[in-house]
């Protein structure tokens, strides 16, 4: 199989695999309340939040609004599905219930928020566990690869809400009892959505800091043993003892064979670690009060606010299929037995 033709298949199997994801969200959030009810469409959630809103002059609008675009005059299947299939396929999400902004303009001024933390904290931790992972490895069964396996053992197993919590106590909280002044921040004053100067910043920078050194601790144990145990079990292979047995040194065999052979599980990790980019992660959002998309959807969530939730689940999952999408091509571009199965 040639590797456009690949490429093309594998293209038209994960938007496949996209809106079929889509229609069982719209099913499993607006369907089965109302099946579960015995077909009483006062179930249906978005119904109900209108209900909620609807004594309040300053959601009129917003009500006219989203009874149009969510065709809620109309059947729930197949009118109501269709007319959300095509609002979404086109990142039309509509007016937030509860801000009365449109849904993309609310997670604009969130994104770099989101972008600022979660970009370095997906792609630093990789690159300490491919190197960290690597040397453990090379010096398999000496203390050093003891010292960093039990390590990375340690730190993926904690928590990391709790690493950021023994952060906070102490180099936040305990600096500030003990001597009068933070090294970090305690998370009181969270940044302002919206950096008019330097200062706030400098000030957007510090905040952060003590997230940046919890997600680095906690997220770098993981890829540091599954990049070393990826390592480790490919030294074993029967090809590594023979370049081996021919003269080749350890390190060169590392890095002609060995580490092009443990790329294409860390390219398709890496590609279902991206989305995550974009969601976030919440219970580190909520702790440090950090004006993220994942916060925004948590309160979107707690408040039934059904475009925001839609926003959320829609984007996450296209950028789930797009990074896949993405990992294939590199994929047959490092490895051409993808794409021939061998």
């Amino acid at each position: 199989m040639g590797a456009g033709t690949f490429i093309a298949k594998t293209g038209v199997r994960l938007l496949g695999t996209y809106v079929v994801v889509l229609m069982i969200y719209f099913i499993v959030v607006r369907v089965l309340p109302v099946v579960a009810a015995g077909g009483n469409m006062a179930a249906d959630p978005l119904l109900a939040a209108l209900r909620r809103t609807a004594e309040d002059p300053r959601f009129s609008l917003w009500i006219g609004e989203t009874i149009k675009r969510f065709g809620l005059d109309r059947p729930l299947v197949p009118d109501q599905l269709l007319m959300y299939l095509r609002n979404v396929l086109v990142f039309d999400f509509g007016i937030s219930v509860y801000t009365q902004k449109p849904v993309l303009d609310e997670i604009a001024i969130r994104l770099p928020y989101t972008l600022s933390f979660y970009t370095i904290t997906t792609i630093v931790p990789i690159v300490i566990g491919f190197y960290l992972g690597i040397t453990a490895a090379k010096n398999r069964g000496k203390p050093l690869d003891t010292a960093i396996v039990q390590a990375s053992i340690f730190t993926n197993m904690l928590p990391g809400w709790l690493t950021l919590l023994i952060v906070y106590y102490v180099l936040a909280y305990l600096p500030r009892v003990t001597w009068g002044y933070y090294i970090f921040p305690l998370p009181v004053r969270a940044p302002e959505i919206g950096i008019r100067d330097w200062e706030q910043f400098r000030y957007l920078l510090w905040y952060m800091s003590p997230m940046l050194l919890a997600a680095l601790i906690a997220w770098s144990g993981g890829w540091i043993y599954y990049i070393r145990q990826l390592v480790v079990s490919e030294m074993g292979q029967d090809y590594v003892t023979t370049a081996l047995a021919k003269g080749l040194d350890e390190r060169s065999t590392l890095r002609k064979h060995v580490i092009p052979n443990v790329r294409p599980p860390i390219v398709i990790s890496l590609a279902y670690t991206i989305p995550g980019i974009f969601g976030g992660a919440i219970i580190f959002e909520i702790i440090s009060n950090w004006p993220g998309i994942a916060y925004f959807a948590y309160q979107a969530l707690l408040n039934w606010d059904f475009p925001v939730m839609s926003a959320f689940f829609t984007i996450s999952a296209a950028l789930t299929v797009t990074s896949l999408f993405i990992a294939e091509i590199v994929l047959v571009a490092i490895d051409p037995r993808v794409r021939t199965g061998g």
